[in-house]
């Protein structure tokens, strides 16, 4: 009978060290040769991808983006998602996530402002003369809008219809969206009469076009801050961050309509 085969005793240490090894590999952090993965509010997107484009060339870096509402995102990092970078489109998503230690605190930072609009479909020819003008036509079909209860898009839209006393009259009118962007394709593809968003939305299609420009003062600063995600804030993924708050990156966020002397 043929006798099994024994490891020599010295063999046995360095054996038991190559697996750790090969298991460090296996978790943790990003690796080296992984895209540096920035998690940013939906209407970030265009700002974003032109900050992105430019990682290969300026760092040597692959990165690429991830886009939802902020609060989908901060919930995907909780649950242990692979974000090196978290963009928020409001100041609260970033303060819950600072709170309970997912973001690096000393890397949190205001990349840029931005302001609420309504919009309409592009050939729709309505104007208003007052805000209750405004309030009327509202309250005659639906409103589409980030959902309230967690898009930030939506939550300063409540803020700003509760501001004016009108949110009795609208709330049953809103069609409540995922995320901003999708707020903003109904009412492109004519599914809705109006549409709450941010200015830079509004930009981003031929199909509709701004038909109100709220005043600032009826809602909470629309602040787009910007941090490291606690235990991947790598090198790369704070070369990458460098760049998102270097004059590259605000010239991005400018041309996309932000306003980045609010930021």
């Amino acid at each position: 009978m043929q006798r099994g085969y024994t490891l020599p005793m010295q063999l046995i240490p360095r054996i038991f060290i190559a697996m750790l090894v090969l298991l460090g590999g296996l978790s943790g952090p990003a690796r080296s040769d992984e895209p540096v993965t920035v998690f940013a509010a939906a209407s970030t997107q265009q700002a974003v991808e032109a900050v992105l484009a430019q990682c290969q060339s300026k760092l040597g870096l692959m990165c690429r983006g991830v886009y939802a509402a902020s609060s989908t995102l901060a919930r995907q990092i909780v649950g242990g998602a692979p974000a090196d970078i978290y963009i928020s489109a409001n100041m609260k998503w970033m303060r819950y996530l600072d709170e309970n230690k997912y973001v690096v605190p000393s890397s949190i930072q205001v990349l840029a402002a931005n302001r609420l609009v309504v919009i309409a479909p592009s050939k729709s020819t309505v104007s208003f003369k007052s805000v209750q003008d405004l309030i009327t036509w509202l309250a005659s079909d639906r409103i589409a809008v980030g959902d309230p209860e967690h898009v930030p898009a939506g939550i300063y839209a409540k803020q700003t219809l509760v501001s004016l006393k009108a949110w009795p009259a609208l709330e049953g009118k809103l069609l409540r969206m995922p995320n901003v962007r999708a707020a903003l394709a109904v009412v492109s593809r004519g599914e809705a009469a109006a549409g709450i968003v941010y200015g830079t939305d509004a930009g981003v299609s031929d199909d509709v076009k701004i038909v109100y420009r709220f005043d600032n003062n009826l809602h909470d600063p629309i602040r787009y801050p910007i941090a490291n995600v606690m235990g991947r804030d790598t090198e790369a993924a704070r070369r990458v961050l460098e760049m998102f708050i270097s004059t590259l990156g605000r010239d991005a966020f400018k041309a996309a309509g932000f306003d980045i002397e609010g930021g």
